[in-house]
């Protein structure tokens, strides 16, 4: 019994923190004024980048729904980087009316392509304001670059947009990968209320020209220790500029949709090379980040770490519900039987509201009901983000 109770209060204490910092966030924003609007320069001008691999039948969607911008055409320009392509995906990218920069280089990957790609700009001189990176099986909305160019306008030197599930991705795990982005961007407007640096969303994202000349894409490239084990840039990435002193700005109106993984295997595969990338990043650079923000005292810096560093939200869920089933199997005192379902309840009233948020983003109220495959699916992606892909 004894052992019990010590697996209540250890995992019990660890959801209940958590849940906190996941529920809480979006509720202090909610109660907080929204800041003052800040004073906006010039329209700025935007080189669109889309690094596509072998993307012949997504390309031309791509650069047409860019086209069809609600922004001048004279203050945007579109490259698209074939990388490594053995299709007809640069000659459909010219065919649309983009610039074609076709790499062969190795390594392949869409991180070591940008990098690539704003090496060989910074070399020829930048012209743009801002630099956007979208990738070549997302569509933007009609007011993607216009609700980017606000928050470029008012000085942000990184921004990102709002990531939704493409309307035809109609099976339910892309359905409940749909309302991870909505949580995801639930977070992020909150932490753009509240002043801090968002999650960085890769399918629409935008860099200044002060940004990419002193950094190009090297902030995001893995380094030298850890070449070739970290397979997601977007966390990493979201890390090393807030170590740089960048904060990452949320523009809530910027929609781009997305199709995600056509079959629930490549979803498995691809979630499992996220998980990795996620625990790694903690490891190499959110343990850091929040030692930096100890040091400092920065607020901006402590969250960012946090951010880092916190449960997947499925593998925190998947908790709750293992510590609720645990309380009601051995309930005890009164303290302990709250500790133990508290967490549960509080995942499920930020379930609701996910799901409800959800509605405006084309995903139907009754996918909840895939909420416990869900759980189990992407948990185990989690376990399997551990063993070494050879043993898989």
């Amino acid at each position: 019994m004894l052992f019990v109770r010590i697996l209540q209060v250890t995992f019990g204490g660890i959801a209940v923190l958590w849940t906190l910092y996941v529920v809480a966030m979006p509720l202090v924003a909610r109660l907080r004024r929204p800041p003052p609007s800040r004073s906006a320069s010039a329209l700025p001008s935007f080189a669109v980048i889309v690094p596509a691999h072998d993307m012949e039948d997504h390309v031309g969607g791509c650069i047409a729904a860019l086209k069809a911008s609600n922004y001048p055409a004279d203050r945007i320009s579109i490259f698209v980087v074939a990388d490594h392509c053995r299709d007809r995906t640069a000659a459909r990218a010219r065919e649309a009316g983009a610039e074609v920069l076709e790499r062969s280089e190795a390594p392949a990957g869409k991180t070591y392509a940008l990098a690539w790609t704003f090496e060989l700009l910074r070399r020829k001189g930048l012209a743009h304001d801002y630099f956007v990176v979208t990738d070549g099986t997302a569509r933007v909305d009609r007011g993607f670059l216009a609700a980017m160019a606000r928050l470029c306008q008012a000085g942000e030197t990184i921004v990102v947009g709002h990531s939704v599930r493409a309307t035809d991705a109609t099976q339910w795990f892309a359905k409940c990968l749909g309302l991870t982005l909505v949580h995801r961007n639930l977070q992020n407007w909150a932490r753009e209320r509240l002043g801090l640096s968002s999650l960085i969303e890769g399918r629409g994202m935008a860099y200044s020209r002060s940004y990419i000349e002193k950094h190009g894409w090297n902030l995001a490239v893995p380094t030298q220790a850890a070449a070739g084990q970290h397979p997601t840039e977007d966390w990493r990435h979201g890390v090393r500029v807030v170590e740089h002193g960048y904060r990452v700005a949320y523009a809530d109106e910027a929609r781009v949709y997305t199709p995600l993984r056509d079959t629930l295997g490549d979803a498995t595969r691809q979630g499992i090379r996220w998980e990795r990338g996620r625990q790694l990043n903690a490891i190499t650079h959110g343990l850091q980040l929040l030692k930096t923000a100890f040091r400092t005292r920065n607020r901006i810096t402590f969250f960012a770490a946090l951010d880092a560093i916190q449960l997947p939200v499925a593998v925190l869920g998947a908790l709750c519900v293992a510590v609720a089933v645990l309380t009601w199997a051995w309930p005890g005192e009164p303290w302990l039987n709250a500790l133990g379902f508290a967490p549960v309840i509080l995942m499920a009233c930020y379930g609701l509201l996910v799901t409800m948020r959800g509605r405006a983003d084309g995903i139907p109220a009754s996918t909840v009901l895939f909420a416990p495959f869900y759980l189990l699916w992407r948990l185990a992606s989690f376990v399997l983000a551990w063993v070494p892909a050879g043993r898989r």
